[in-house]
């Protein structure tokens, strides 16, 4: 016959996950705490025989060291925290992945955070962050808040702004100016005789990247005694944004509609591509068009997309080995914060051939 203590009596004496302590292991293997904390920390000041025997004991038992009690030991952890714009993008995603391959050989974890392109989310992320007591912080904005600077400013650890290229910040740099890349992507097709040309930013006023751009293109177009002709597409999904602005370029006057046509990305500019026919639009003889990241997608469209190919991977990749540079300096400091260009390379295809009438 079941008591009502019963249940409460096997609750009792369950071992809670993670309990499981440091001396716990050094008791096992007949060492000292200091030996099992070496064993993590530094190996090599560990024999082969005791670190075999640490292994076995520590995979047998599932004991997981603290990372904020190692953290607090150290004042460092084993993590290198990012914080990315959009985690769901390709690009952040490439990004990471060349961040993971360069880290994962070292020890070091990646943890991840995703801004939204928010400032104050960023903010928010670096002060969780910061309670980790990360070894790195690698973020992909420059302009945080002042509240975000003020911790960055009070850390001892490296960091490193990726993705961007921003002159006079204190901060290591891992990237490329994104406004030379609207200035490229421009020059293209104004050295082809174009005299029109349009640059669609993306729905979100959030992506600071592509203001830049913008920026750029709007540069190049005032120096060629031009007028820059920048609009903000009115649909949040990017094909849709994309096909909305080939249906508004055929419904316009053919002496007065752009000649060619910047997208802030590939998938703006797939949109346009693929909604183009249904419109009787013929591209490029109507309309030449480029876009910027380097997608899978572009090459295969037909015509084939003219694209601005960041070297997303790289960057990341780039990124991780500034953060293992520095940490195998520590604990002097870089005199200088370094700045590591990663230029984009244009590949020109059929879209963006411009016709002149």
């Amino acid at each position: 016959m079941k008591t009502m203590n019963q249940p409460s009596s096997r609750r009792a004496s369950r071992r809670k996950a993670g309990t499981r302590t440091i001396r716990d292991v050094a008791a096992l293997a007949g060492v000292s705490s200091i030996t099992v904390s070496r064993y993590f920390n530094s190996p090599e000041k560990v024999s082969e025989a005791v670190r075999e025997r640490l292994r076995e004991i520590i995979e047998r038992i599932g004991y997981v060291p603290s990372q904020v009690a190692g953290g607090l030991a150290s004042g460092r952890g084993r993590v290198v925290c990012a914080v990315m714009q959009n985690i769901a993008s390709a690009t952040f995603a490439d990004l990471v992945k060349g961040m993971t391959d360069e880290l994962q050989a070292s020890g070091l974890q990646l943890l991840l955070a995703n801004a939204r392109y928010s400032r104050s989310l960023e903010e928010d992320a670096i002060r969780a962050f910061v309670g980790w007591h990360p070894s790195a912080l690698i973020l992909t904005r420059d302009d945080h808040t002042p509240a975000a600077e003020a911790m960055l400013g009070a850390l001892n650890i490296p960091i490193v702004e990726a993705w961007g290229f921003v002159d006079g910040r204190p901060f290591h740099q891992v990237g490329f100016p994104h406004a030379e890349a609207g200035t490229e992507l421009a020059r293209h097709f104004l050295e082809q005789g174009a005299k029109r040309v349009r640059f669609v930013l993306p729905f979100a006023e959030e992506d600071f990247r592509a203001t830049q751009r913008a920026e750029g293109y709007a540069r190049a177009m005032a120096a060629a005694g031009l007028a820059p002709d920048v609009r903000r597409a009115d649909a949040s999904d990017d094909y849709e944004a994309g096909a909305r602005e080939i249906a508004a370029l055929k419904a316009g006057p053919r002496d007065t509609r752009p000649q060619a046509i910047i997208f802030t990305n590939d998938y703006m500019a797939a949109g346009a591509i693929l909604h183009a026919a249904d419109c009787g639009v013929r591209l490029p003889a109507d309309c030449a068009i480029a876009g910027f990241g380097g997608a899978g997608i572009a090459a295969s469209l037909k015509p084939a997309l003219t694209t601005l190919r960041p070297g997303r991977y790289e960057i990341g990749q780039q990124a991780a080995r500034t953060v293992l540079r520095l940490l195998a300096a520590s604990p002097e400091p870089e005199p200088v914060a370094s700045r590591t260009l990663v230029p984009c390379e244009l590949l020109v295809r059929e879209s963006s051939k411009v016709v002149l009438s």
